[in-house]
């Protein structure tokens, strides 16, 4: 039971009583999962191991993107890996049909508190699949990053359907794929993580 409460994040800015427990979000995991499967970008093994870790309980400071896992299992180099989680984004964005824009300035970008403070639910649901809001034009145009375009298209959907029924009208949400040290310091700038 101790460790267990050992392995829960507190989240910056976060209302109390929020924590993460989980290696990975459990519908970014399946839905990661089954893109990889369908497209042919990991083999059967990848898989189970994948869908092994990713249910596991969160070991290290922060969670992991199903992505970050494939690429652990395929490169022992923790240094090489950061290009093999923006290949998997990449290929898997293509293979979705809609290839999205590589942003590498991304982490340069401001956080959007003033949005987060009027969606207080959307920052936890961002924080939950670390796709960090890079721009809000008021609530109709929207900005998300993502190493992983599963997470950005679960956001997404998120997004507009809080902001239309908050508002009355569905925003545009914009994604795009981010390099993966540039998503690192945006997921600890906006989430702490």
């Amino acid at each position: 039971m101790q460790a267990q409460a050992e392995n829960q994040i507190e989240v910056n800015r976060v209302p109390s009583g929020a924590t993460v427990s989980m290696a990975t979000d459990p519908e970014c995991l399946s839905q990661t999962c089954s893109l990889l499967e369908d497209h042919g970008l990991a083999t059967p093994a990848e898989l189970k191991e994948l869908r092994h870790h990713g249910q596991g309980s969160l070991r290290g400071p922060r969670p992991w993107d199903p992505l970050e896992f494939l690429a652990a299992l395929r490169i022992r180099e923790p240094d090489a890996r950061p290009l093999e989680v923006e290949r998997l984004g990449r290929s898997l964005s293509q293979s979705l049909g809609q290839p999205l824009t590589l942003v590498p300035f991304a982490s340069k970008m401001p956080t959007p508190s003033v949005f987060y403070d009027m969606n207080e639910s959307l920052l936890l649901e961002c924080r939950k699949l670390m796709t960090p809001v890079l721009f809000a034009e008021e609530s109709e145009v929207i900005g998300i990053g993502s190493i992983n375009p599963a997470a950005l298209r679960i956001s997404a959907r998120t997004i507009m359907q809080f902001i239309a029924d908050k508002t009355g009208t569905s925003p545009m949400v914009s994604s795009v794929l981010l390099h993966h040290e540039g998503w690192i310091s945006l997921c600890q700038q906006q989430f702490g993580i």
